[in-house]
Order: C-alpha cells, then sequence, then structure tokens
C-alpha cells in the first residue's frame, strides 16, 4: 500500500521539502476550500493540474494536489468547496 503526501504549500514545487504528512487510502480527509493557481503536478499517466485542495489534518492545514483525485470528484470538489482566500 502506498502513501500519498501532504503538502505545506501549494505554490511551492511537490517534493520531499514540501512534504507535511502522509495519508494511505481509505483515510477521510475534510476538504475545506481549494486554489487552482498552485504548483502544476503531473502524474505517473502525463496528466496534470494546478487545483490543490486545503485538507484538515491532524498536523493542520495542509495541501492535497488535486491531481490525485478522480477527475470526476476533482469537479466535484471545485464546485461544491468555495475557493480559498489566499
Amino acid at each position: 500500500m502506498c502513501a500519498l503526501s501532504l503538502a505545506h504549500s501549494p505554490y511551492r514545487p511537490y517534493n520531499t521539502a514540501n512534504s507535511a504528512a502522509r495519508v494511505w487510502h481509505h483515510d477521510l480527509l475534510q476538504a475545506t476550500c481549494f486554489v487552482a493557481n498552485g504548483v502544476t503536478v503531473t502524474d505517473e499517466n502525463l496528466k496534470h493540474t494546478s487545483i490543490w485542495i486545503r485538507i484538515t489534518h491532524h498536523e493542520g492545514q495542509l495541501w492535497l494536489p488535486g491531481i490525485r483525485l478522480r477527475p470526476d470528484h476533482l469537479t466535484q470538489v471545485t464546485t461544491v468547496l468555495p475557493t480559498c482566500s489566499q
């Protein structure tokens, strides 16, 4: 089973220096808002997006790259959640 890194900031590269915590498949995450102008993240299938979702986590307010959501879920999230204030 693989873990997914949550980031400190959606405006810094998605790498180990920006890694804040890890979550696992089936972990329940609570999204609070999203930004559409974060650093672009490309996945293993060469799909990419600059959308990031702010997550409430026991480590604080962290960021999930939108590319890690299924496309239909990402559309739902960006329709339902407010845009984060900067």
